[in-house]
């Protein structure tokens, strides 16, 4: 069993990262309307919120890792709050004054407040399924958190009101999102029925919320990433005769394949891919891309690798790459166990330290915007 869900189950959680511009600095929208906007204490530059694993009864966890010092604080919200964020934390964005936290098991977006940890609102979606139940993906743009939601829809929660006032149908099971020049981006995994899979992606207005344009992808694809002004897509294949690929997107929407990759993040001018062959078999090291944003040339770097990577992060403000990562359980990696981070050097690589995460499952970080 422990075969199979490593092979087949780790593709659906090693996403990429969200981060989102800071609505304190939006004059469209700042957290206190018609009047200035409140101190934030800063506690840590980057959230890692970790999903945990829902079948073995292990809870996710938010955790604030301190980028000045390397240190991490876990367990922020349950430790101010007294309780869990629920089952399978997905997706999370830190804009002004808030974080946002969506739940995919549990069906709920918790909104906290970013200086004191504290539980402002929780939205129950099943109460109202207009828009969706089921947040997968969040992106931050002119007073709105924008979430797919894998029922099939990108919802827009207003960050005044704290309330869903508008969704538009999308192909089924959205997956990582992202805004590339003023539109969104949503990519139509169909993840649910396997194994045919979607192969076309939307182009969302994210002032009017229509869909502008759907245009065909490669099989099940899984994540936009924006790097350089450039827009790249990951798509996951079958899990079998169809490898999984990063492509990047042309003008006319066109894609040009790349590099086999299984996740991908976007560092400062390249895209950072991790692949490993899908296999019956224990571990295979993944290897690793780094492809120019701008010419999709793709080199590699010698550096001190992770166990199994599940997530990138990276912070431009103090130039540090963050590699989530399972721990090994003997020839597999853990789904369990608690993983951790490996944070690196922008320029060189070099490892500048291993931090261990809260809670098990692959993790998703966000960060301030000062």
């Amino acid at each position: 069993m422990k075969k199979l869900f490593y092979l087949f189950f780790l593709p659906l959680l090693g996403m990429s990262m969200v981060s989102c511009s800071d609505d304190n600095n939006d004059p469209e929208n700042p957290d206190v309307p018609g009047g200035d906007v409140p101190e934030v204490i800063v506690v840590s530059d980057v959230y890692a919120l970790t999903q945990g694993n829902m079948y073995s009864n292990i809870e996710g966890s938010l955790d604030a890792i301190d980028l000045k010092t390397l240190n991490i604080n876990s367990g922020i919200f349950k430790a101010a709050n007294g309780r869990s964020l629920g089952d399978t934390p997905q997706c999370m964005a830190v804009y002004g004054s808030k974080i946002y936290i969506g739940t995919s098991q549990s069906n709920t977006i918790e909104i906290i407040d970013k200086a004191t940890n504290l539980s402002i609102k929780q939205i129950k979606l099943a109460d109202d399924p207009t828009h969706g139940t089921t947040p997968y993906s969040m992106i931050c743009y002119k007073g709105g958190v924008f979430m797919s939601m894998y029922d099939g829809y990108l919802a827009r929660l207003d960050t005044l009101t704290l309330t869903i006032d508008k969704s538009v149908k999308v192909g089924p099971n959205p997956d990582q999102i992202a805004l590339y020049r003023g539109k969104i981006y949503v990519p139509e995994s169909d993840g649910m029925n396997y194994p045919k899979y979607g192969t076309t992606a939307s182009v969302v207005d994210p002032e009017t919320m229509t869909v502008e344009k759907r245009f065909d992808v490669g099989l099940n694809p899984r994540q936009f990433i924006v790097c350089d002004d450039c827009l790249y897509l990951l798509c996951s294949g079958n899990y079998a005769d169809v490898e999984s690929m990063l492509y990047k997107v042309n003008d006319d929407l066109t894609q040009t394949q790349i590099c086999k990759a299984h996740i991908a993040g976007a560092l400062k001018n390249e895209i950072i891919t991790a692949y490993t062959p899908y296999s019956y078999t224990p571990y295979t090291a993944p290897t690793y891309s780094f492809v120019d944003a701008k010419s999709g040339n793709v080199s590699v770097k010698e550096f001190e690798t992770p166990d199994y990577p599940h997530s990138f992060w990276y912070n431009q403000t103090t130039n540090t790459v963050m590699i989530g990562s399972y721990v090994m359980d003997g020839d597999y990696p853990s789904y369990t166990l608690p993983g951790y981070v490996n944070l690196y050097n922008g320029d060189n690589f070099n490892l500048l330290k291993k931090v261990t995460l809260g809670s098990g499952g692959p993790a998703y970080f966000a960060e301030f915007v000062k």
